[in-house]
């Protein structure tokens, strides 16, 4: 009851993973509604924290591994703030089980790990699916944990969203409605990925289906973007979307009736926005990180016949069924940022 200041240490650089932290934000200010809630994230996964419940963020940026004075800086700051809890949200991160422990809080949170006790308060650290770690994490606090990410857009980024979405298909004949579209995201990361052929030949099939598509890419496709340009010039209903601001790529990609992707940080982003997913993987390990509601497909290793029955399947499904309910909107304090993040803006690869 006596705690008045909470610090949740999230500093990873991958989009997915700051997605997926996202819960713990609004189950700790269910627990603790008075009490000041601060992130400590990175500067690139910053914009998707936006609009949740958190009083101050406290940003480090990839020249603090060069710069490790930048590091201690940061902790000594943390130090001083005298945080009545700290919260280690994942139990695999070394940077932030180094920061619960350097930032002297009085009492620390995090998952077990074997049979050390690292934290105060000591949760289950085993979970079959990375979205139940987090539910595990709240449990203590006995209040309801959403398991899956969260995203909360502004109606500006919804309408920024729409004009974009009519640019694309600009120049096609036929516009239906401006969500009356699937998604395609070619990208993901390392052994992750797909190749090049794969997705021009799943191109092909879609356009044969004569189905609304949008074809986006992060900053680390680059290579890919002239192929599927010259692809897409002959094209009767795709478009192609280069690299978006990622809160505005969100706002984009939440109009669309379904997200075709890799194990990727937009397939997290679409989990968020309750965007229906089929995910296409390719390791053993995507399996514990894939979108798994009754709306969602998961394909191991698929051929692209595969990859289109599906796409027609969850349309079809999504012809009869009653739409999605939305999530509802709360007023939360202002938030606070120790350091103005680059004004480079964050991609979504």
């Amino acid at each position: 009851m006596d705690i008045k200041k909470i610090l949740i240490i999230r500093p990873n650089f991958r989009l997915g993973n700051a997605l997926i932290s996202t819960p713990a934000i609004d189950a700790f200010r269910e627990r603790f509604p008075s009490a000041r809630i601060d992130y400590l994230a990175t500067d690139k996964t910053w914009p998707l924290l936006q609009q949740r419940p958190v009083d101050h963020f406290h940003l480090l940026s990839r020249t603090a591994i060069l710069r490790p004075w930048q590091y201690v800086t940061l902790c000594r700051r943390l130090r001083a703030q005298n945080y009545d809890l700290a919260v280690q949200v994942s139990g695999g991160s070394t940077s932030g089980f180094i920061v619960t422990r350097l930032i002297g809080a009085r009492y620390s949170m995090g998952a077990r790990k074997g049979h050390q006790r690292w934290y105060s308060i000591e949760v289950e650290g085993k979970s079959s699916h990375a979205y139940d770690a987090i539910v595990n994490l709240t449990r203590p606090l006995g209040v309801a944990c959403r398991n899956r990410p969260l995203l909360q857009l502004t109606e500006q980024e919804r309408y920024q969203a729409i004009t974009k979405i009519r640019q694309l298909f600009s120049l096609h004949i036929n516009q239906p409605s401006d969500s009356d579209f699937i998604a395609i995201f070619v990208g993901g990361h390392q052994n992750k990925r797909w190749p090049l052929a794969f997705w021009q030949m799943l191109i092909d099939d879609i356009e044969v289906c004569k189905i609304r598509y949008v074809v986006f890419l992060g900053p680390e496709e680059f290579r890919l973007l002239a192929p599927i340009e010259q692809r897409l010039m002959s094209s009767r209903y795709g478009s192609l979307c280069p690299p978006l601001p990622i809160r505005h790529f969100a706002a984009v990609l939440e109009r669309a009736r379904l997200l075709v992707t890799p194990d990727s940080g937009p397939m997290h982003l679409a989990a968020a926005i309750d965007v229906a997913t089929i995910s296409l993987v390719r390791q053993k390990k995507s399996l514990a990180f894939v979108p798994r509601e009754a709306y969602d497909t998961i394909l191991w290793r698929p051929d692209i016949s595969t990859v289109v029955d599906a796409i027609h399947a969850n349309l079809d499904r999504q012809a009869t069924a009653a739409p999605m309910h939305a999530i509802s909107v709360k007023k939360y304090p202002k938030q606070r940022v120790t350091s103005q993040p680059s004004a480079a803006p964050t991609y979504s690869s």
